[in-house]
Parts: C-alpha cells; sequence; structure tokens
C-alpha cells in the first residue's frame, strides 16, 4: 500500500497513475475517499489518472485504495505511481 504522513500542516497536491484492465482505486485522506480513477477498456489493457490538492494537518495520512475486482499491471517499469509534494505550508 502507498501511504504518506503529513509532517507538517499545510496544503498538499498528490497524484496517482494507473495502468490495468477494469482498474479503480481511490485517493484517501484519513479513511475519507477524496478523488477515484476509474480505467476499463474492453479491448485490453488501458490508464487513468487522477489528482488533488488538500489541507493536511501534521499526522494526517494519504493512501491509495485498490477496489475489490480490480486488475493492476506491476512490472519492473513502473507503470503505477503515486506521488505528492508540499504547495505551501498554513
Amino acid at each position: 500500500m502507498w501511504i504518506f504522513t503529513a509532517p507538517v500542516r499545510g496544503v498538499y497536491h498528490f497524484h496517482v497513475h494507473i495502468y490495468g484492465w477494469y482498474s479503480i482505486v481511490s485517493l484517501v485522506k484519513n479513511g475519507s475517499k477524496m478523488v477515484t480513477a476509474y480505467e476499463y477498456d474492453s479491448s485490453g489493457e488501458g490508464s487513468t489518472s487522477n489528482s488533488v490538492s488538500v489541507l493536511l494537518e501534521a499526522g494526517n495520512v494519504v493512501y491509495v485504495v485498490l477496489w475489490a475486482a480490480s486488475q493492476i499491471y506491476t512490472t519492473t517499469d513502473h507503470y503505477n505511481t503515486f506521488s505528492g509534494h508540499l504547495l505551501f505550508t498554513v
């Protein structure tokens, strides 16, 4: 599981990108869904992404949840990514 814990209070920007077949993932903050990325291509594999900017308190966690029955492809080519960075402190 991809997990980020905020070190300081501030506004952060997060992005998730997935590659697979019938793939649904959500970016979650402290157990509450913020955004979801959905991909389905009946002809085979595809990709999707989503991003969000959010105010976090120090200690808040943001993580990615793969929905049940979703399939993502994983290889050493790193098709699936989760990234984030601090935009500014508050």
